[in-house]
């Protein structure tokens, strides 16, 4: 056992010298696009399903590679470190590197780098190990596509905007890849541009999150000004630590210079110099404190971060389908199937989770943006659980289940469960990707149906989807021992048992939505899987007989389904710690949000929990899934078959119909938001430039140079002696004006 901890503790490159090279995660899935894309069509089906999933394998490599460096601590040695711009602490479990400067304006300055720890790492293998497996799945499920390299070049493309969301070291770069999975999303989801309403699917989601990423932007623009004050108003007693506050002080202005204010480096050592009140320090700056000067004269410094938290928020919103802008997501189902297994499982949905994990440690200095954030995650599951209960497309089904299972995870990290958070993100990754490529797999082998209604029996007929798609069912469902239960449980117990300053009660309120969520979760899933799996073949069905997906799609079905199950282990109390037995993951990410623990412990706004669920937690949280589950197959199963013929009761019906409707929510927006926008701007086209524009400025101004040159024209004639006569003229009065000048 030693040997083999000293093994996977030793890696086979040197870190320092790996970390130079982190760049290729990133150049090889975009040099397959660019391959893809340009050479493509010469090169055949063949060649582009090599390059894409050889691109996407490689990266893969590389990110295993970066995840053995990270992980670097020999025995008798020291564990990797990355050294700190802004602080003489280094960094531990973490490398990278950084390329130099990329663009500066003024004393504004943006460097080009990269960097790995626990999180970004977890976040890399989940990237480009689900990645590959829906590549490889797509040559199959694509194989009658009249353009798959398009389709690949798109998929490395959103591969390597994902990879450069999670590698950048600072919001910019990090933007720069928060904008690359929108373009790649909206070019996929809007794959059969052909079909309006496919097209249409796409403009919907860049458009949602196109308002999200302005609200990102102002967010970034406001940590800017909040940095520059810091710097400018921060003292010594700011920066009182073990060494020299006078020299840390020094070194996180240098850090500035040298790498900007947007660095993750940099915001984690100011999260750190800003204590919450002056009880301890007198002298320093601290969150009530005002600021000075610039534009944000007179506002304090918490209720700065507090707004730039929430515009984040809103951010994340439009990026990871929560409310107001959850609405782009299910329509995102227009897009092939492995697209929404992309999308929904493992990368661009997870990108406002991993976002607020990284920025843990300014979080936990807002109780306020906490509570704001983990509402907003309680009420869009809510609400996304009770939508998918009366969806009868087996794509829309899982979307809303997507947003559901992210609010989820909103609510953890709102709740400073940082580590269930990301948890439940990689075990999401897993049963969710497994899920979707198992509905892709039952719409191949059933000609394209989506309607659950019309499918039914598929148990015998697709043995090796229907096997993988109940693991994953019963792991979303959180039935144990699957992963879904432990990492679902871990997150609830942190949400009950963390409470904010301030907002004691919400733990309480947002545990009972939790458990309410959890028993939606069970009840949609477990009608998803028996209208499709169960019972007898509908009548209505396309196809007599269902078949088999080929190898290519049901090898990454049954290693999902594997990972489903054994992904439970990080969930395990198996790391010993000062408080006793420590999840697996909690102990492993414990270097990540390490500031935000001591911020959180130091400040006192957020008290975090470290506490094991208990068998009765566990027990709690095992009926309650198998009470939504049951009454689910005893619906579909019992109660219904045997009322075949018989009209529902008006109220029921009604009820249905409102919810098949999702709440008339894009009905709402469509009259209170964009109705509206579009009158105002087809008004202020029919004033503006109609009127003003091309009749006033355009057409009027060419109306009143052909007038006057009309009128001027009659003084050209062509005479050469008149203009000889009108010039003599001219000179003649110019001198008789000079001479009577003189005389006077």
């Amino acid at each position: 056992m030693d040997a083999l901890k000293s093994f996977f503790m030793t890696a086979p490159v040197e870190p320092a010298v790996f970390a130079q090279s982190l760049w290729l995660i990133i150049a090889l899935p975009l040099l397959g696009a660019f391959v893809c894309g340009v050479f493509g069509k010469k090169l055949g089906r063949a060649n582009v399903h090599l390059i894409a999933c050889a691109m996407v394998a490689g990266s893969f490599a590389l990110s295993v590679l970066a995840f053995w460096c990270v992980n670097h601590a020999p025995q008798g040695g020291t564990p990797v470190a990355m050294e700190n711009a802004f602080s003489s602490s280094a960094l531990r479990y973490s490398l990278g590197y950084d390329y130099g400067i990329w663009f500066a304006a003024g004393d504004f300055r943006v460097n080009l780098g990269l960097m790995v720890d626990h999180l970004s790492g977890i976040m890399l293998l989940v990237i480009t190990g689900v990645g590959f497996l829906i590549h490889v799945y797509s040559t199959s499920y694509m194989e009658h596509d009249e353009s798959p390299w398009r389709y690949f070049a798109y998929l490395n493309l959103f591969i390597a905007a994902m990879l450069t969301l999670v590698l950048a070291d600072n919001l910019v770069l990090l933007f720069v890849g928060w904008e690359g999975v929108g373009l790649a999303s909206y070019l996929l989801i809007g794959f059969w541009y052909t079909d309006a309403a496919k097209a249409w699917a796409g403009r919907k989601a860049f458009i949602a999150n196109r308002i999200g990423d302005f609200a990102f932007l102002i967010g970034s623009f406001l940590i800017v000004l909040l940095v520059g004050a810091f710097n400018s108003q921060a003292n010594t007693s700011n920066f009182a630590s073990g060494i020299n506050a006078e020299a840390a002080q020094a070194r996180f202005r240098e850090g500035l210079e040298l790498k900007g204010p947007l660095t993750f480096q940099g915001l984690e050592v100011m999260a750190n110099a800003v204590p919450v009140s002056s009880d301890k320090a007198p002298n320093a700056l601290t969150l009530q404190t005002p600021i000075q000067a610039g534009p944000l004269a007179g506002r304090t410094f918490g209720g700065v971060l507090t707004a730039a938290l929430l515009l984040f928020l809103l951010g994340a919103a439009g990026k990871s389908a929560q409310f107001p802008l959850y609405v782009w997501l299910p329509d995102a189902m227009a897009g092939p199937t492995p697209v929404s297994a992309l999308i929904h499982a493992a990368t661009m949905v997870t990108a406002g989770v991993y976002l607020f994990c990284r920025m843990s440690y300014l979080l936990v200095l807002s109780p306020t943006a906490m509570l704001v954030v983990a509402s907003i995650g309680a009420f869009t599951a809510l609400i996304a659980a009770l939508i998918a209960f009366a969806q009868d497309d087996i794509k829309k089904v899982l979307a809303y289940s997507t947003v559901s299972q992210l609010g989820l995870m909103f609510m953890g990290v709102g709740m400073g469960i940082f580590w269930a958070a990301v948890l439940h993100l990689v075990t999401h990754a897993f049963f969710k990707a497994c899920l979707f490529l198992g509905a892709g797999s039952v719409m191949h082998g059933n000609g394209d149906e989506t309607d659950i209604k019309k499918l039914g029996g598929l148990r015998h007929e697709m043995t090796w989807t229907w096997s993988t798609f109940l693991i994953a069912t019963l792991a979303i469902t959180g039935i144990a021992p699957f992963s879904g239960f432990f990492s679902k449980d871990a997150l609830l117990h942190g949400v009950h048992h963390n409470h904010l300053h301030g907002f004691e009660s919400a733990s309480t309120l947002l545990y009972a939505v939790g458990l309410l969520i959890a028993a939606c979760t069970a009840f949609y899933m477990t009608r998803l899987y028996v209208l499709t799996f169960e019972g007898k073949r509908s009548a209505e069905a396309k196809t007599e007989h269902a078949h088999e997906s080929s190898g290519y799609m049901t090898v990454p079905l049954v290693i999902l389904a594997i990972l489903s199950v054994v992904s439970l282990a990080y969930a395990l109390p198996l790391m010993p710690s000062r408080n006793g037995p420590q999840p697996v993951m909690e102990n492993f990410l414990g270097p990540v949000f390490a500031s935000a623990e001591r911020i959180a412990l130091r400040g006192a706004q957020v008290t975090l929990d470290h506490s094991l669920p208990t068998m009765a937690d566990y027990l709690i949280a095992w009926v309650v899934a198998l009470v939504g589950g049951a009454a689910a197959a005893f619906a579909y199963l019992k109660y219904y078959p045997s009322r075949v013929g018989q009209p529902a009761p008006a109220f029921a019906r009604a009820v249905r119909r409102f919810t098949q409707n999702k709440f008339y929510v894009d009905e709402v927006y469509t009259f209170l938001i964009i109705r509206p926008v579009k009158n105002l701007g087809v008004l202020l086209f029919k004033l503006v430039d109609t009127m003003l524009i091309d009749t006033v400025l355009v057409r009027g101004t060419a109306w009143v140079t052909a007038r006057v040159g009309g009128a001027l024209r009659y003084a050209q004639t062509g005479d050469a002696q008149a203009y000889a006569a009108v010039m003599a003229l001219a000179l003649l009065g110019g001198a008789v004006y000079a001479i009577i000048q003189v005389l006077q």
